[in-house]
């Protein structure tokens, strides 16, 4: 019975998904069932019955987010992609700030480190379930606006935690509110964008601040950490406060909670009931509140497209951790190098992620140029975007190889760290070429695809460093990094059945065999 629900629900969002693509036609049905049209610049209202006005938008209104002017989809967008920025940055803020901490409050344990880290993603599981759903119901603001500020909140904090469990509360709280950003900004860019190439290169943006924001926490507290433990966080609190500020002068871009908006205000100024929107005709009778709060986790085991993508996206997002992980042992043990130092070790890995954004334009380019000469490859859809996650995951494979290889006493530390440009531009490309290929194709419902892919991400990333430093301490420098270039590796094999849960299978033999090695080498430790 579960079953034959939750496939009703993946089928009615597939019915709404086609409806969206034969938009023309939905209106000439529509237009056969109207007994009266009454129309404005912005809107029209259609009379479906003596007690039903549907407003909708006119094809060219400057209400609806596509049509609006440069500068205010500029502006909503760039705000975005600082909102995901500061969200990335909390992820893994406390990196190289965890020893003076543990220090601070007396902690010790392999466990106990990784735990500021781990918890926070523990908060990135949770939130989606709620704030993806319910962006695509009361508007993306709203839920950016609470959500944000109690971030703001929990990051101050943070800063002022008195002791390591209030510490740890905190950063659970920042993780929960912080997975709003990482799911509602790439629905907030569906919105804006309508024509492929406008949202490929927006959600390339947004893929590199959901890249980069972990990449600058560990660089700002490694920095920051001779200050005190305590301004790695009040760093980011300004960071966080600033954008706050700058989120309060964003717009609503959720169409169909604009046009819920504007009937509200008919029904108001004309004392007439019978304004609706097409979500307030829809809402009750095609999803019930439980299947709107459990749309990510559906979508996420009965289309293949979420599932296959989110396994492997979620492969690249725990080798990230697990780097930041075995950095510091790496570059720390074998090469003597300070906190301050290690953290300027993960700049290679920002200017591959970088690289990446210019790769892709130039694909994207070569699409075109295709496409108007009309090649037969451009007919399929997967085309468009899949090709550079193809690129993508043997750089992850040849850049762990690189490090586990290089990283010893008698190789200069230069070689081991150039192995993040190309892990960098692995893990990037992975990002903007699957996270945009799901926007393209779920549009309104993309904020419910990317919290799937955010759920299952944020669990790899905080297991699979888990068996870091214990891998580490117990194999030395090589053994571990090769165990995960193996890994990345048959993560690529696995890409090519993209719709075969075989996939699931063999990526969670993986997870419980490293979480596995992590018990056994922590009873060695130990005993």
């Amino acid at each position: 019975m579960a079953s034959e629900t939750k496939q009703s629900l993946t089928a009615q969002i597939a019915a709404i998904l086609s409806s969206d693509k034969n938009d023309s036609s939905d209106k000439r049905s529509l237009a056969s069932t109207e007994k009266n049209q009454r129309s404005n610049d912005d809107y029209r209202i259609v009379e479906l019955s003596q007690d039903e006005l549907l407003v909708e938008f006119q094809e060219n209104s400057p209400k609806s987010p596509p049509n609006w002017a440069f500068k205010k989809k500029f502006y909503n967008a760039v705000v975005g992609l600082f909102i995901v920025l500061n969200s990335g940055i909390s992820s893994a803020l406390p990196s190289n700030a965890v020893p003076a901490i543990m220090q601070d409050f007396h902690e010790s344990g392999d466990q106990q480190k990784v735990l500021p880290t781990a918890v926070f993603l523990i908060g990135y599981v949770v939130g989606p379930l709620l704030f993806s759903p319910l962006s695509e119901t009361i508007g993306r603001k709203p839920v950016l606006i609470w959500s944000f500020t109690v971030f703001v909140l929990a990051t101050l904090g943070c800063a002022l935690a008195p002791n390591w469990s209030s510490l740890l509360v905190f950063r659970t709280i920042c993780g929960l509110m912080g997975a709003a950003p990482q799911t509602v900004v790439g629905g907030i860019y569906a919105d804006l964008f309508f024509d492929l190439r406008s949202r490929g290169r927006a959600m390339a943006m947004y893929m590199s601040a959901c890249s980069f924001g972990p990449i600058l926490g560990p660089i700002i507290s490694g920095c920051s950490v001779k200050y005190g433990w305590r301004w790695t966080f009040r760093i980011d609190l300004i960071l966080t406060g600033i954008t706050w500020l700058a989120l309060l002068f964003t717009s609503e871009t959720f169409g169909p909670a604009l046009l819920k908006r504007q009937a509200g205000k008919l029904r108001k100024d004309s004392g007439s009931n019978r304004y609706f929107s097409r979500q307030e005709l829809n809402l009750d009778s095609r999803f019930t509140p439980m299947e709107i709060i459990t749309r990510p986790i559906t979508m996420l085991f009965f289309e293949p497209i979420i599932t296959s993508t989110s396994i492997y996206i979620a492969i690249a997002y725990s080798l990230v951790f697990f780097y930041f992980q075995a950095y510091p042992i790496i570059f720390g043990g074998v090469y003597d190098f300070t906190v301050e130092q290690t953290s300027l070790t993960y700049i290679p890995i920002g200017v591959g992620a970088a690289s990446s954004g210019f790769v892709a334009l130039y694909y994207d380019i070569i699409y075109e140029k295709a496409k108007k000469l009309n090649k037969v490859w451009t007919s399929s859809p997967e085309y468009h975007r899949l090709p550079m996650s193809c690129i993508a995951g043997p750089c992850l494979t040849i850049s762990m190889f690189w490090l586990a290889w290089t990283a010893k006493p008698a190789t200069h530390w230069a070689a081991p760290a150039m192995s993040g440009f190309i892990f960098g531009f692995g893990f990037q490309t992975i990002f903007i070429s699957l996270l945009t290929y799901v926007t393209d194709a779920y549009k309104i419902y993309s904020a419910s695809a990317l919290a799937a892919s955010v759920i299952v991400r944020s669990i790899a990333g905080a297991l699979f460093p888990l068996a870091a430093e214990p891998l580490y301490n117990s194999f030395g420098v090589s053994t571990p990094s090769c165990l995960a270039a193996l890994k990345s590796l048959l993560s690529t094999f696995q890409r090519s059945r993209i719709a075969s849960w075989f996939s699931l299978i063999v990526t969670c033999f993986f997870f419980f065999f490293f979480f596995f090695l992590f018990l056994t080498t922590h009873n060695v430790l130990t005993s």
